[in-house]
């Protein structure tokens, strides 16, 4: 279902639509958004420090294990987890909010995502509509559909949809063969820009198979893609816990579920579990997505403890979803 494409671009710069206004920012005052707001290099330099020293960390963990199979295949998916973790500053950096200045933003943004496989600007453009469309059934591309059963729950945490999506929109974005869904919400004006970073990317990826395979290098596979694959359904259950089982309305008090995670993960995922706070108002840092949590917390109708408990009660509707007659869970007005 294609909608205005006019509307599908207001999720850059504004919020909601004429088909699905979203409500909920009304809360906060605009003296204390304006405050919230304010943008500086330091928290995303250091957050990016400490991100990269993880990295470092796991990259050594894997190294020193090398000679201890049973070792090292944990040691590889815990790196895993914090590679895919970069799709925090990735996120970040496609709202311009990470950092202060505009070019840094940019420059990180394009990095981490190619370190994940994702076009930078693509992503972008799509997450905007995200924010502009969240759990609207035929226009947030980024929705979560509740699972249906088990096999279902378990298909997408091991994302079997999530990586031929993935490899498709690189094949897309090559050829510049964009579906009816893409053409919603990437302007006709920027599809020469996606596709050549696109293109860049595949040719990257393709010269780094060619050079391992020519020199029998598996550095990129052990250090790179091996770890990055096992810790997708990581990322999976963090981003399922962020949308799936709340309301599917235009209601960002309930469309959107915070998490209070422990700090550790707070930290490599810069905040993002406070997800409710980041939808309703996508312009503050991450580093203020504290301050606002503590600011609308009372209103907020979908808070979890943490992620375990996200997934038991997910896991406890599917099962309720499996007895005949049952109504299907995770609906909203």
């Amino acid at each position: 279902m294609q909608g205005d494409n006019s509307a599908s671009y207001a999720g850059i710069g504004g919020i909601g639509s004429k088909i699905w206004p979203l409500t909920g920012p009304e809360i906060i005052s605009r003296d204390k958004l304006k405050r919230l707001r304010t943008r500086t290099n330091g928290p995303g330099l250091i957050r990016l420090a400490v991100h990269i020293g993880a990295l470092i960390l796991g990259a050594l963990a894997v190294y020193l294990s090398s000679s201890t199979p049973w070792l090292q295949i944990p040691a590889m998916f815990v790196y895993g987890v914090v590679i895919v973790l970069l799709f925090a500053p990735l996120h970040e950096c496609s709202h311009g909010t990470a950092f202060h200045s505009r070019w840094i933003n940019h420059l990180i943004g394009f990095a981490v995502a190619a370190l994940t496989f994702r076009p930078f600007l693509y992503f972008k453009y799509r997450h905007a509509a995200h924010h502009t469309y969240t759990q609207h059934e035929d226009h947030d591309p980024d929705i979560v559909p509740f699972p249906t059963s088990l096999r279902d729950y378990f298909g997408q945490i091991l994302g079997l949809s999530f990586w031929p999506k993935l490899v498709g929109t690189l094949w897309r974005g090559s050829t510049g063969r964009f579906t009816d869904e893409e053409r919603e919400f990437l302007p006709e004006s920027v599809w020469k820009q996606v596709m050549l970073e696109i293109r860049l990317l595949v040719l990257a990826y393709i010269v780094i198979a060619a050079f391992s395979i020519y020199y029998g290098s598996t550095i990129a596979l052990i250090y790179w893609l091996m770890p990055r694959v096992m810790g997708e359904p990581v990322l999976r259950a963090i981003r399922m816990a962020e949308h799936t089982g709340a309301e599917e309305s235009p209601n960002l008090l309930a469309n959107t579920r915070t998490t209070l995670a422990n700090p550790v993960l707070r930290m490599l995922y810069w905040n993002m579990p406070f997800h409710a706070e980041h939808h309703l108002a996508s312009s503050v840092p991450f580093h203020a997505l504290g301050k606002l949590h503590s600011e609308v917390s009372p209103h907020l109708q979908c808070v979890s403890k943490g992620y375990i408990q996200v997934h038991r009660e997910i896991i406890r509707d599917v099962l309720k979803n499996d007895r005949p007659g049952a109504a299907p869970a995770g609906q909203g007005a």
